[in-house]
């Protein structure tokens, strides 16, 4: 099921970017040039519209960006996760600290790639929703034959196996899309909480990479 919902994400996002996105920039375009000699009150009116257009397209186009972070095919993962947390914070007033090490040189699979990329979005929305938090701790690293990811939030904390529960009552997605997310790079994932004493989020997943088109699993030998 997550790998169709990310096939349908990467059609969505393509749809809204090389589409939607595009037509609306033209319109934009157009009715800048086509009211351009008119009297002013028109062009106090057309100008109301363009920022409403304006506004639109940024959304669309960050949305088509959430849905398939087109960096992870330019800037490669941990670039792509350092401005994505760089953009959580400025919008979200929350202060994160984001670390990677030893990942630059791997070559991972896609699919690991976008899951790794969707375990760190899952956990930052979930914080800002839930958490109350003023400061997160990101770490990402390669140490064969893991790799490990540890997010440390300072927020209000909450009942571990009571979330458990309710999520998997209520249907909802969050912390069991996350241990799916897990479960399908065959990995391991532990929760830690207290009331008051943040949340802390420990996973590992075995580290494997593309070798001439043929997978390698790291080993400790």
């Amino acid at each position: 099921m997550i790998k169709v919902q990310e096939n349908e994400r990467l059609k969505i996002s393509r749809d809204l970017h090389d589409h939607i996105a595009q037509d609306l920039s033209t319109l934009k375009i157009n009715l800048e040039t086509f009211f351009k000699d008119q009297p002013e009150t028109i062009h106090q009116k057309v100008a109301q519209l363009s920022d409403i257009l304006h506004r639109t397209i940024a959304s669309v186009r960050d949305l088509a960006y959430d849905l398939r972070p087109p960096g992870l095919d330019q800037l490669g993962l941990v670039k792509t996760l350092y401005r994505y947390c760089e953009d959580f914070s400025k919008a979200n007033t929350l202060e994160i600290d984001f670390t990677a090490a030893g990942m630059e040189e791997l070559n991972l699979e896609y699919e690991t790639e976008i899951n790794i990329y969707r375990l760190i979005q899952e956990a930052l929305n979930n914080i800002k929703r839930h958490a109350s938090a003023n400061r997160v701790m990101i770490r990402l690293v390669a140490s064969s034959p893991d790799i490990m990811i540890r997010i440390k939030d300072d927020g209000v904390g909450f009942d571990v196996d009571g979330r458990l529960r309710r999520v998997l009552k209520e249907k909802r997605m969050g912390l069991q899309s996350m241990t799916e997310r897990v479960h399908l790079l065959q990995g391991k994932i532990s929760i830690q909480s207290r009331r008051n004493k943040g949340t802390y989020i420990s996973i590992e997943i075995p580290l494997k990479e593309k070798t001439n088109g043929i997978q390698e699993k790291h080993s400790h030998y």
